[in-house]
């Protein structure tokens, strides 16, 4: 307990002294697989402190609170608190390979089918899953380094990078990432960019959704469905 407690302490001092995102030696940035990080203002977000401190502790839920708390001790905004994600396979290699008229040749294939977050719209405090389809294909039956980075952005500024580090064989795949919204993220749409990269191959797509204001306790949302039979889309 006391070794998590004195992790935790060190973060938040780091933080409080102006500790950014880590970086290699080449001065681009650092990741692990399944790990987060990102800024709001210059300060570094709720989403790689949560991600750290649910490290150290062994409870991401944990990590989550103590994100939010150091979050606030800085003045930051706090950025999105990522779980650990949720992976399925869709098709094998040879059911992949013929959806792609896939031939050996062509060498390493990196293919993003699909990206989306649902819902769609949710308020501050709300959780929402980070969902990719992919597809990765290298002519054998060998597995890959698989890199599928999401991060997420409000309007131009960083609000969080999840990247996980994977070994897959050909075939395709989805994958779930559940992110937890900040109570204090600002209202508006965000972006999605989610790319995949394996050794010789990659691919990029976005996706946007919206963030709304939280309700007040007993506070009821109305939508309307449609005016004179024309549906209506809310936001």
């Amino acid at each position: 307990m006391v070794q998590k407690l004195s992790v935790l302490f060190l973060i938040i001092a780091l933080l409080i002294s102006g500790f950014g995102c880590a970086t290699t030696s080449d001065g681009t940035p650092s990741t692990v697989g399944s790990t987060a990080t990102g800024a709001l203002g210059g300060a570094a977000t709720g989403a790689g402190l949560g991600a750290l401190i649910g490290l150290a502790t062994g409870n991401v839920a944990h990590g989550a609170a103590y994100g939010a708390i150091a979050g606030a001790a800085t003045g930051a905004v706090v950025g999105f608190i990522y779980a650990k994600h949720q992976e399925q396979m869709l098709r094998d290699r040879q059911a992949a390979e013929s959806t792609y008229k896939y031939q050996p040749a062509q060498g390493e294939r990196a293919i993003l089918e699909s990206v989306n977050v649902t819902p769609t719209s949710t308020s501050q405090g709300g959780q929402v899953d980070l969902n990719s389809d992919y597809t990765v294909l290298n002519g054998s039956d060998q597995p890959m380094p698989v890199d599928l980075t999401q991060s997420i952005s409000y309007q131009g500024t960083s609000m969080g990078t999840t990247s996980n580090k994977l070994e897959k064989k050909s075939g395709t795949y989805k994958m779930t990432v559940p992110a937890t919204i900040p109570a204090n993220a600002p209202e508006g749409r965000y972006v999605l960019v989610t790319k995949l990269q394996t050794p010789s191959a990659r691919d990029e797509k976005s996706c946007e959704f919206q963030v709304g204001k939280k309700m007040a306790s007993g506070e009821r949302e109305i939508r309307l469905v449609s005016v004179n039979g024309v549906p209506v889309k809310n936001f």
